[in-house]
């Protein structure tokens, strides 16, 4: 291990019994004392751990937690389990209460407009939102895959292992983080199926036994 990171690990090992001294002052000169600094302590201990082998297992641990945490995102809140079949329009219209400018200060949306992105862009794939946890959903969301084609729908998680689905069914599974699409079409309950109808955007509701 190259002296700077083992340095940077030590730092961070020792940052909160280090940052709890406190300087006392003094009342007269001072004179070098011969202890060893706390450079050398961070040092001497991070050397014992390396030896021990206990330093390996801690970055292994930390390796370990930070990939739990992106395989497993925490669930979307607010999201139950479709009961019943249901469907509603959701209108994309975007109302802009600032101008929106380029670079060069052109004003490219003025202020109060209101703009529907379907008229510049169409939504080419169906959102499929569904919660990876529950067998049942799993399960109807891989067998659309299988019928329709990895080109035409779009898998999106508001709970459970995108990574693992992603590898499982060999195509992208991606994953609602904090809700973001979940608020912007209203979809509270999974799965969800939204697609475009001209302007609009179709939200359907659909219980996993019935999802086509």
């Amino acid at each position: 291990m190259k002296f700077s990171r083992l340095l940077a690990t030590g730092l961070i090992l020792m940052a909160t019994p280090l940052a709890n001294g406190a300087s006392l002052g003094s009342v007269g000169p001072t004179y070098p004392i011969g202890e060893e600094s706390a450079l050398e302590m961070i040092m001497r201990r991070l050397r014992d751990k390396e030896r021990s082998g206990e330093l390996k297992l801690m970055q292994e641990e930390a390796v370990r937690r930070s990939l739990h945490g992106i395989k497993n995102m925490k669930p979307v809140d607010g999201i139950t389990t479709v009961q019943k079949a249901a469907q509603r329009l959701i209108d994309p219209t975007v109302t802009y209460a600032q101008a929106v400018k380029a670079d060069d200060g052109r004003i490219v949306v003025p202020a109060g407009s209101r703009v529907n992105p379907l008229d510049l862009i169409s939504l080419s794939k169906v959102l499929v939102f569904f919660d990876g946890r529950d067998p049942a959903q799993r399960d109807a969301v891989g067998r659309l895959l299988a019928s329709k084609g990895q080109l035409t729908v779009k898998p999106i998680l508001v709970a459970g292992s995108w990574l693992d689905l992603t590898k499982a069914w060999k195509t992208q599974v991606f994953f609602d983080q904090h809700g973001t699409l979940s608020r912007r079409f209203g979809v509270t309950a999974v799965p969800s199926v939204i697609r475009q109808q001209g302007r609009m955007l179709q939200l359907d509701e659909i219980p996993a036994k019935d999802l086509r």
